[in-house]
């Protein structure tokens, strides 16, 4: 990461703290974490949400992934603006986390593989939350998955909102370099009895 894009990152984290989450940007190892079981799992486009200062979207490019297959999604206008200038070959659309789904149809994607989020949701309200879920499983063909870290010690996504929207999720790998240390997630849905 480069001096401009962490003081970037540090300004709108003042802006919106709860909205960013975090005063730094998520590490290099912590990125990789993210984008490796997106990339491994590569068959349709991958949608990231909330590339910020495209930490995580310059690592899954690194995996291999053509840029013309990922779609990162960035509420934030000068982040956006920045993430625009750094990948010109990745389709980088500023928009809301809770619409997803309306934003791969307006692209004429009809589904993805995997949803990797940055997205602070243990700062988001459970409503917000469960919108932002509800969106991206929307947009999951299936054997999708939707890769999200966190800092803290337990499952970003509270296990009864897991049930009310059929998905169950798992810890996938611990990051213990990354300041501060966090885990990585993965969630799918319930498989349904045949």
């Amino acid at each position: 990461m480069g001096n401009g894009s962490g003081a970037m990152f540090f300004a709108r984290w003042l802006r919106d703290p709860r909205g960013v989450g975090s005063v730094i940007p998520s590490g290099r190892e912590l990125a990789h974490a993210m984008a490796r079981p997106a990339a491994d799992a590569y068959r349709t486009p991958i949608l990231e949400l909330g590339g910020g200062t495209g930490t995580v979207t310059e690592a899954i490019l690194e995996c291999g992934l053509d840029p013309h297959d990922l779609i990162v999604l960035e509420r934030d206008l000068q982040l956006h603006r920045h993430l625009e200038a750094k990948f010109p070959s990745v389709r980088v659309v500023r928009g809301d986390a809770a619409r997803s789904h309306r934003v791969i149809e307006a692209l004429g994607v009809a589904q993805v593989g995997a949803v990797v989020s940055s997205l602070p949701l243990l700062s988001m309200p459970l409503l917000t939350r469960r919108r932002i879920l509800g969106s991206a499983f929307r947009c999951l063909g299936p054997g999708g998955f939707f890769v999200q870290f966190t800092y803290g010690p337990n499952s970003p996504i509270p296990e009864r909102m897991q049930k009310s929207l059929g998905i169950q999720g798992r810890p996938i790998d611990r990051v213990w370099r990354n300041v501060p240390p966090a885990t990585v997630w993965k969630y799918e849905r319930v498989p349904t009895p045949a």
